[in-house]
């Protein structure tokens, strides 16, 4: 008896071995498949369906992105977690930025728009991302972004990832921290698509877009 209970095991645990390497589709292990089954409720299924539809609009879509140089500084700081030798000079920063001039855009990407570019922009990698890691990308205030290179129009947002298992915002995904907290948006004409760059523009943390998405 104990015999044969310890080579069920034994095939058990192979079985989910091999099931790791086993792809199911280009995204998806038999694994991840097994696992879905097991824990996802109905909500988890109309997230992972509607991620699905969304991911096969991005696919069918041609877009180019473009990639411009930017420094780090000009990304959003949250100054409450900011280490006491740095955080006077991020304060300077963000007195120096003047956002008082800013102007809050009215023509945005929606945090679908924003999921899809964001999708492009890297190369895909943010799928596994949203699937595996059950992660969307939520955007916060847009603000217009002079630097437009040509495009009909250009805003400049933070968005963060939202995590659906957890109802709460987190910080980087699992394993390697492709993603930044902030991006440009542009339409190259009037009513296309929105497509995702570097950002180019200093704008201000988004402390209500993080509330909003905390537990």
């Amino acid at each position: 008896m104990k015999r044969a209970l310890f080579i069920l095991l034994l095939l058990a645990i192979s079985f989910l071995i091999a099931a790791f390497f086993i792809k199911v589709n280009k995204r998806e292990t038999l694994l991840y498949k097994i696992q879905q089954w097991v824990t996802y409720d109905k909500a988890d299924w109309d997230n992972y369906e509607n991620n699905k539809r969304l991911l096969g609009s991005a696919a069918a879509q041609a877009t180019t992105t473009e990639v411009v140089a930017v420094a780090d500084d000009l990304y959003p700081v949250d100054t409450n977690y900011v280490a006491s030798e740095f955080n006077a000079s991020e304060i300077e920063k963000v007195k120096k930025a003047d956002f008082g001039k800013l102007t809050v855009a009215k023509l945005r990407p929606d945090h679908e728009d924003a999921q899809i570019a964001l999708i492009h922009f890297t190369d895909r990698k943010l799928t596994d991302v949203i699937i595996n890691q059950k992660i969307n990308i939520k955007v916060g205030t847009c603000f217009e972004n002079p630097k437009t290179d040509g495009h009909y129009s250009c805003v400049s947002c933070m968005i963060l990832l939202y995590n659906r298992a957890k109802k709460d915002w987190v910080e980087a995904p699992n394993g390697e921290n492709f993603m930044k907290n902030a991006y440009d948006f542009y339409q190259a004409s009037e009513g296309d698509i929105w497509q995702a760059r570097e950002l180019s523009m200093r704008i201000p943390y988004d402390y209500a877009l993080v509330a909003t998405y905390s537990k």
